[in-house]
């Protein structure tokens, strides 16, 4: 049988739950927001999945990016999802960027997945691991308007075990 909580105990703080001091509530208020906060360099960050984890040839992913600044200098990221049975230390891929002008520029692009000893690259827990790789720096996009990315997987196997292709545009911001 429950034991009624007098007014009294309750001022007290005896209900038999535990009371938190304004300061670890201002304290968890602020770590919340902190984590919760949007990131004020990102102009643009997408993720792709591949069909059942799996990137083939013909799978070919696009970022369609809508650029208002033609002043601001801004990083190209490529973002690599996958599983830990990639079996090889690296993923060739093809970037084709085309400008709202209609001019295209092919790429080819290594990304190192695991070093020469077989530890992963990047982050990730259990059996998934994102790669992230500085495609552009310090960029500038000269015409406003939409810049198509188009991301294909370049290795010799017709699939690769990656889950999702990423494209982030952000911000360049100098540290020097």
């Amino acid at each position: 049988m429950k034991r009624k909580v007098s007014t009294e105990e309750r001022k007290k703080g005896k209900t038999g739950i535990p009371e938190i001091d304004m300061k670890t509530t201002f304290a968890l208020l602020f770590i919340f927001l902190f984590l919760s906060s949007c990131d004020p360099n990102r102009v643009y960050d997408e993720y792709q999945k591949t069909e059942n984890g799996m990137w083939k040839w013909s799978d070919k992913k696009t970022f369609n990016v809508e650029m208002k600044d033609s002043i601001s200098l801004f990083n190209i990221d490529i973002n690599i999802r996958h599983t830990t049975n990639y079996p090889k230390s690296n993923l060739f891929i093809f970037v084709t960027t085309t400008a709202p002008t209609g001019a295209s520029r092919r790429d080819t692009v290594e990304i190192i997945i695991a070093d020469e000893h077989g530890k992963w690259e990047g982050n990730g827990f259990g059996d998934i691991k994102l790669v992230s790789r500085v495609f552009r720096k310090a960029v500038r996009f000269v015409n406003t308007g939409n810049y198509k990315f188009e991301i294909e997987q370049g290795m010799r196997m017709p699939e690769i075990p990656v889950t999702d292709v990423g494209l982030r545009v952000e911000e360049f911001v100098d540290i020097r």
